[in-house]
């Protein structure tokens, strides 16, 4: 045989040995700690995104909140969140995104609070629907001027495919959080 061949095949072996060792050799991950802060973010906002708008999709997105968590309490994060009408191109889930159940919620900052909300969800015939969302209380409903307040949300399904996304400002309403040392 070739030197050459030879050398190619006993190459080709030993990756492919290899990976299979190392395929064996993962250590299953342990998740992170996921404990809320006391917190609390309540409010009802339209957000929209002209990136977003196209002949069949108008670009926005309405969020429904009031959710709490008291770490000294229950320990465990609770209330309603819906992200209705959800009209945006590149969404595959159109409609009433609910949350059902919430993992994650810790919030951060005193002059423009931020929270993190992660959790299950329901939309459609989706399965294995799981959200995350994030939103900057960057100003109270009476401010005119300034910077809005700023929503971002992600949705995928069991298998890991997006079906819905977008971040941008409040267009109507006003969505408050509460300010953390944190």
């Amino acid at each position: 045989m070739n030197t050459k061949v030879t050398l190619t095949i006993v190459a080709v072996w030993f990756l492919l040995l290899g990976t299979f060792n190392f395929v064996h050799a993962q250590q299953p991950q342990i998740p992170t700690l996921q404990v809320c802060n006391s917190t609390k973010v309540k409010g009802k906002a339209t957000i929209k995104i002209d990136s977003r708008k196209d002949a069949v999709s108008s670009g926005t997105f309405t969020v429904i909140i009031d959710v709490t968590c008291n770490p000294g309490g229950v320990g465990y994060p609770d209330g309603t969140l819906e992200i209705k009408n959800v009209s945006m191109s590149d969404s595959i889930a159109k409609g009433t995104i609910t949350a059902v159940t919430f993992e994650q919620v810790t919030s951060t900052g005193k002059h423009s609070p931020t929270i993190y909300l992660n959790g299950r969800c329901k939309v459609g015939e989706i399965s294995g629907c799981r959200f995350w969302m994030t939103i900057a209380d960057n100003k109270r409903a009476d401010q005119r001027e300034g910077t809005p307040d700023v929503v971002g949300f992600l949705v995928f399904d069991g298998t890991g495919k997006r079906v819905a996304y977008g971040t941008g400002p409040v267009a109507e309403g006003d969505i408050q959080v509460a300010p953390s040392s944190n």
